[in-house]
């Protein structure tokens, strides 16, 4: 409204200056104009009101005029015959007007609007109120005291405004018979107090103004049902429990700047259910009740800013489905939780000045959020989780917070953000959190802790005009814009910059305003390009240098070219130039061509460049490579060197040495170097050469002149000389040493195949080796186990009784009566008579060292030697030592076909057949030593009869 208006009177003031016509001559204090057929009337200092009838009459000839105005005069009274036979639409005034005559105005009874300001009556002259027709009263800026009846009966009256006056007093009758009054604007006043019918009568009254006032109560006061919009900003009203006690159309409430401490549930109720703006800002609120706003299902903006509010109900806007900007500004909140889950048409969140230390999902499905102000709070880290679902976020700041952390991807879902604030905070890094930023048009990050800006820190910010880094702790920002083609202001002052590398910025260098002040620019060849670029000549007035001490304290602009690429400390037989290196640069030391017999002995720290060619040098160059850190290029061409016997620097990456008297290649060299020089030295080409010969076939690419780089024509083998040395073979370079390699080769393989067929040999008969040495006396290849101590027998004979003539035909001779001389049990030879077979024959089994199964179909079909063969495995697998050897003897049934413990037997355990080879032998390492057992703990892990695990 204010544009608008502001529009409206500019209009006014240009028809005035560009009339097509100028009516009034210049004798009068008058100025008329015509435009669009409407005449203009401006009256500037006029001390005689009375002169106004030349004016209207002879001038103007009576012509209508359609602005009146009447400005700076000095006269406090109007008279009546002024206006005679004259029609006006709109009058304006400034005159400090005490009184009126009754007819002043009766002439121009077609009179629409009238503007008086600075007067001086007390009270609204009866000359206004017969003004029939008039639409608009404006009395502001004057001294009305109070309003009584002087307005009554003004049927086309629809807006009275009474801005800036001493009202006091308001009659309840004041608006009586204004049927058509729709704005009434009474701010900035001295009211108090207004009876509730004031505008009872004033049924078309949508928009009434009184802010600015000392009402102290406005019970009752609106009962027009046509009201929209309400303001009562800064008064003293401390509640408005009883405000709304009717059912209006209120739309707009401003309520804020009054001490109103608490607001009942009640005070907002379904009479004003149309609300759509309401604001309790300033008024000194300490909390709110759950359902305070819960009729107020219409409500889009809320101001609840500058309170003392510390937390939120969980419930207060959940009925708010249409509620787009919450200002909650300025107030004491430390914890918000899930309050506006239901929100999710919500644009704007204003939160700035509170107690916040984290957002917690805070804005967690606000897909249409495009402003969020959390300025001035006490956050630490911007998290991941934090602006996932705000997809729409035009908007954010950040100011004045701790936020020492910003998670990679905080921002990657926020592809429409144009503006963001994280300026005065604690940042160290950007994490590359900016990356998915295309939008981003405004970025402030001064007054933070940054200590560089690296190049994918700002790459994708294609859009970015405005970016203030300054007060942080800067030191590069190298690469850092150059995708920024779009920045037009750049703020990087009070840092640590000391250089502008040209690939900081764009190719084409469009900035408008860089502001770099207060850093600490060292004047060298890296900021040559300021002074070669026509549009970024401006930028070196505002660098002052601090160093070198030559250039202290004065600005880039004022020095050459020149200036920047000499280099002071220079040997007196060299020419030294600096040379830019995008943010880095180095010193160019030429001394070729000088017929130097020695390197100078001091050297710039800063060289890079070494030129030596063509001079007289020799061998033992003095270089001293620990102040050459910085030497890349090392130009020894056209010398007489013979052999380097001098050390290289260690981050070399030129080395020129051809033309020179070499004979041998190095045996060292830094491993960095990549390009090489060799040709034109005399390389003697023999066995010792085959070194060099593979670094010249290996690292071709690396050699500039590897085509040219050949044998001696005087040394080494003569059928070589002035060869191509990378084009010989190694046969033809040293043919002895191919024939050795042979020798060995042939040698090696012989050598590896015995040892790979020994290996496979030992694997597949492994255990029958260690059967065989075994019976050859090496008794240490099988531990003993010390769990055999204390046994009565060596073995226990478990056999079928329809065997027993083998057994003792064949098993109890080779046992008992050959060395080592075994203690069998052997049932029924063995038994105690009158003991019980089966528990005589299991407690014998315990008191074995190993149990030998004559395992043929006798056995398998004998119960009782399969229950003796059951115990015996289980106790095997209980102690997890196995003793049982069993021996096959004839043909037994297919393993499908066998009880499931002898199945499990067979085919976990080396299974004896009686009469193979080695038989008795395989018998005897399975048995136990018969050596005295030691008392470190053994274990028979080596034997070849592994425990049965999976049982």
């Amino acid at each position: 409204m204010k544009f608008v208006a502001a529009c409206f009177f500019m209009w006014i003031q240009i028809a005035v200056v560009i009339g097509k016509k100028t009516l009034c001559p210049s004798s009068t204090a008058c100025e008329c104009s015509e435009s669009n057929r409407r005449v203009f009337v401006n009256c500037l200092r006029m001390a005689n009101i009375s002169q106004l009838k030349d004016v209207f009459g002879k001038h103007l000839n009576y012509a209508p005029v359609y602005i009146f105005r009447l400005k700076q005069c000095k006269a406090k009274f109007l008279p009546s015959p002024v206006f005679f036979n004259t029609t006006i639409r709109d009058f304006r005034t400034d005159c400090p007007f005490d009184r009126m005559d009754n007819n002043s105005l009766s002439a121009i009874n077609s009179l629409k609007i009238l503007s008086l300001y600075s007067s001086d009556f007390s009270r609204i002259p009866k000359a206004i109120g017969d003004l029939a027709n008039l639409k608009q009263l404006l009395i502001n800026d004057g001294r009305l005291y109070a309003l009584d009846t002087e307005l009554q009966n003004m049927t086309q009256l629809r807006k009275i405004k009474l801005i800036h006056n001493h009202l006091r007093l308001v009659s309840n009758e004041a608006f009586l018979g204004n049927p058509n009054l729709r704005i009434v604007d009474l701010s900035h006043n001295k009211l108090v107090y207004l009876y509730p019918e004031t505008f009872n009568r004033c049924r078309e009254l949508t928009r009434v103004f009184l802010h600015k006032n000392f009402l102290k109560s406005i019970d009752g006061l609106f009962n027009n049902p046509n009201l929209i919009e309400i303001n009562l900003r800064s008064n003293n009203l401390k509640s408005i429990d009883e405000a709304f006690q009717q059912e209006i159309k209120l739309e707009i409430l401003d309520i804020s700047e009054n001490a109103l401490h608490e607001v009942s549930e009640s005070a907002l109720n379904s009479n004003v259910k149309r609300l759509r703006i309401l604001s309790l800002a300033h008024c000194q609120l300490n909390f709110l009740r759950a359902k305070i706003f819960h009729l107020l299902n219409k409500l889009e903006k809320i101001d609840l800013s500058f309170n003392k509010l510390e937390s939120l109900p969980l419930e207060i806007f959940r009925n708010l489905h249409n509620l787009v900007e919450v200002d909650l500004r300025e107030n004491k909140i430390t914890y918000l939780n899930d309050v506006f889950i239901q929100n999710y048409r919500l644009e704007a969140i204003f939160l700035s000045g509170n107690n916040l230390r984290s957002i917690n999902n805070l804005f967690r499905g606000l897909e249409y959020l495009t402003i969020v102000d959390l300025k001035g709070n006490k956050l630490q880290a911007i998290t991941s989780e934090d602006f996932s679902t705000t997809p729409s976020l035009q908007s954010l700041r950040l100011t004045k917070n701790n936020i020492n952390r910003i998670d990679y991807d905080a921002f990657t879902n926020l592809p429409e953000l144009k503006n963001l604030t994280l300026d005065y905070n604690r940042l160290e890094s950007l994490n590359g959190s900016l990356r998915d930023l295309r939008s981003l048009e405004i970025l402030f990050l001064h007054g933070n802790k940054l200590r560089k800006i690296r190049e994918f820190d700002m790459r994708n910010l294609r859009k970015l005009k405005r970016l203030n880094l300054r007060s942080n702790n800067i030191s590069s920002i190298h690469g850092a814009f150059r995708n920024q083609i779009n920045l037009e202001v750049l703020t990087i002052s009070e840092n640590s910059l000391t250089t502008l590398s040209r690939i900081t910025f764009p190719l084409n260098f469009r900035i408008k305003k860089l502001n770099v002040g207060a850093n600490k620019w060292i004047c060298d060849c890296r900021l040559l390009w300021i002074l070669e670029e026509s549009k970024a000549v401006k930028l070196a007035g505002k660098l002052k240098c601090i160093s070198p001490i030559y250039f202290r304290d004065k600005k880039l602009i004022h020095l050459q070219t020149r200036d920047l690429a000499n280099w002071n400390n220079c040997p007196s037989s060299c020419d030294c130039t600096c040379v830019a290196k995008q943010d880095k640069f180095f010193v160019r030391v030429d001394c070729s061509n000088r017929n130097l017999l020695q390197v100078p002995p001091v050297l710039p720290d800063e060289v890079g460049e070494l030129h030596l060619q063509d001079n007289n040098l020799t061998s033992h160059l003095d270089l001293d490579i620990h102040s050459l850190e910085q030497l890349r290029y090392l130009n020894l061409e056209q010398n007489f060197l013979n052999k380097i016997d001098f050390y290289l620097p260690k981050n070399l990456r030129i080395l020129k040495l051809a033309g020179n008297n070499l004979t041998r290649f190095p045996s060292y060299f830094p491993k960095s170097i990549s390009t090489w020089t060799l040709s034109g030295n005399p390389w003697i080409c023999d066995c010792e050469t085959v070194q060099f010969w593979k670094f010249l076939t290996s690292e071709r690419s690396k050699i500039v002149d590897v085509n040219s780089t050949k044998c001696s024509y005087s040394e080494g083998k003569p059928e070589l000389y002035g060869k191509i040395i990378h084009e010989l073979t190694e046969y033809e370079l040293c043919p002895e040493k191919l024939r050795l390699y042979i020798f060995l080769g042939v040698g090696l393989s012989v050598l590896t195949l015995s040892a790979i067929g020994s290996h496979l040999v030992y694997t597949r008969y492994r255990y029958h080796l260690k059967v065989w040495f075994y019976s050859q006396g090496f008794h240490w290849l099988k531990k003993k186990e010390i769990r055999d101590a204390g046994k009565k027998y060596d073995a226990y004979l478990c056999f079928s009784d329809k065997d027993l003539n083998f057994v003792r035909q064949y098993i109890i001779p080779e046992l008992e009566e050959k060395d080592p001389f075994y203690i069998l049990f052997v049932p029924p030879r063995d038994m105690q008579a009158g003991r019980f077979e089966m528990e005589h024959r299991m407690e014998e089994v315990s008191n074995s060292k190993r149990i030998i199964i004559v395992l043929s179909q006798n056995f398998v079909d004998e119960e009782q030697c399969m229950e003796i063969f059951r115990v015996s495995f289980a106790a095997c697998l209980e102690e997890k030592l196995y003793r049982i050897i069993p021996i096959i003897v004839g043909t037994l049934p297919p393993l499908s076909e066998l009880d499931s413990f002898l199945k499990a037997a067979i085919e976990s355990t080396k299974c004896l057949k009686f009469g193979q080879k080695f038989f008795w032998e395989m018998v005897r390492f399975a048995m136990p030593d018969k050596t005295p057992v030691k008392d470190e703990c053994e274990t028979d892990d080596d034997m070849d009869m592994p425990l049965l695990n999976a049982w």
